[in-house]
C-alpha cells in the first residue's frame, strides 16, 4: 500500500445527520486533499439547532488537533440564523483563536455568488419558508437579492438527503422558469444535506446561468483557503475554474 501523500487537510464541522457532504467531497477532491470531520449532535427543531451550536468550540478544537489547513463550518441554516455580520465575526473568531483560515457555508455561498457577479438570484432549498427567509436576509445584507425563493417544505435532514438529484433538478428548473421574467443572474441551491451538487452542471446547461450550491461554494472556498488551485470538473462553473 502506498504511503499517504498529503497536500492539504481540510477540516469539516457538520451536524450529526449530514450524510451527503463527505461522500461527494471525496469524489471531487483534488489529489492529496483529505477531509477530516468533527460532528455536532443535532436532535432536530430550533432548540436542537441552538444546542448544536453550543458544540462549535469543541468541534473547532478537535480539528486543531488534526493539524488541518482550513476549516469549513458546514451548516447553511446556522450561518443564516447568525446573520451576515455575525457569521463573518464567527469565522474571524475561529481564525483568531486557532490561526487556521475558516469559512462557513453561508459566507462561502455569498462570496461565491458575488465572485460570479450574481446580485439577483433564485433561491431554492428543501426547507420550510422560515429557513429561506433567514437566508434571504443574510444574502440581502451581503448585497444579493433573492428575486424568488422556493422550498420543498421538508422538515428534517433525513428527508433532505433522500431527495434525488433528478428531483432537485426538476424542482429547481420549475422555480427558475417561474422567475425568468425577473432576470436572475444565478441559481442558488441551499442545504448541506441535499444532493444538489450532483445536479449543478445539468442545471447550468438548462438555464444558461451559474448554479451555486451549498456544497460547491463551501468546497470552493475551503480549497482556496488551503491554497489548492486545481479546477474540478463535473459540478458547475464555480469549481471548474482555477481559484
Amino acid at each position: 500500500m502506498e504511503p499517504l501523500q498529503w497536500r492539504k487537510r481540510i477540516g469539516l464541522i457538520t451536524n450529526s445527520g449530514q450524510v451527503i457532504t463527505e461522500p461527494r467531497y471525496y469524489q471531487l477532491a483534488p489529489p492529496g486533499v483529505t477531509f477530516h470531520t468533527s460532528r455536532m449532535l443535532n436532535t432536530g427543531g430550533p432548540d436542537g439547532l441552538v444546542r448544536m451550536e453550543q458544540n462549535a468550540p469543541r468541534a473547532v478544537e478537535e480539528l486543531v488537533t488534526a493539524d488541518v489547513d482550513a476549516i469549513a463550518y458546514c451548516c447553511t441554516v446556522s450561518g443564516a440564523m447568525r446573520g451576515f455580520e455575525e457569521d463573518r465575526h464567527f469565522c474571524e473568531n475561529i481564525v483568531e483563536r486557532t490561526g487556521i483560515p475558516a469559512t462557513s457555508t453561508m459566507l462561502a455561498c455569498a462570496e461565491a455568488l458575488l465572485h460570479l457577479g450574481a446580485h439577483r438570484i433564485v433561491l431554492t432549498s428543501p426547507y420550510v419558508d422560515s429557513h429561506n427567509e433567514h437566508e434571504a436576509v443574510y444574502l440581502r445584507d451581503a448585497g444579493i437579492e433573492p428575486v424568488l425563493m422556493r422550498g420543498m417544505g421538508l422538515t428534517s435532514g433525513k428527508q433532505y438527503c433522500r431527495v434525488t438529484p433528478e428531483e432537485i433538478h426538476d424542482f429547481c428548473l420549475d422555480a427558475w422558469h417561474d422567475a425568468y421574467a425577473l432576470r436572475p443572474d444565478a441559481l442558488f441551491v441551499s442545504c448541506m444535506n441535499y444532493d444538489a451538487i450532483a445536479a449543478a452542471e445539468d442545471l447550468e446547461r438548462a438555464i444558461g446561468k451559474p448554479v451555486v450550491t451549498s456544497h460547491t461554494a463551501t468546497l470552493w472556498r475551503a480549497l482556496a483557503l488551503a491554497s489548492i488551485p486545481d479546477p474540478i470538473d463535473g459540478a458547475g462553473v464555480l469549481l471548474a475554474a482555477p481559484r
